[in-house]
């Protein structure tokens, strides 16, 4: 009984720590879109814009890439057509 209270806490202690954690591949991968210091106040991530134009109205947004300006670029597809796009640090969508 002993060794399974001590697996089951063990199995909870490491599912609680990977949960408090976050997933380390997406912030990775959103973190090595952005060039360093290029940040520009931008409190959206790149999954945050994707997001945010999707809400918009926008289908099959690419992977986007953070701009010297600090804008979430990229391509969508709206109205039939594929435009491209920027998210802004005000959240303001362009394209």
């Amino acid at each position: 009984m002993f060794r399974f209270l001590l697996l089951a806490t063990a199995l909870v202690a490491g599912l609680v720590s990977h949960a408090i954690a976050g997933d380390p591949d997406k912030k990775a991968a959103s973190e090595a879109a952005a060039p360093a210091g290029s940040t520009s106040g931008n409190p959206f991530t790149m999954e945050n814009a994707r997001e945010h134009l999707l809400r918009q109205g926008y289908t099959a947004v690419s992977e986007l890439v953070r701009d010297e300006s600090g804008k979430w670029v990229g391509t969508a597809t709206t109205d039939g057509k594929r435009v491209p796009v920027a998210v802004d640090v005000k959240g303001s969508v362009a394209n």
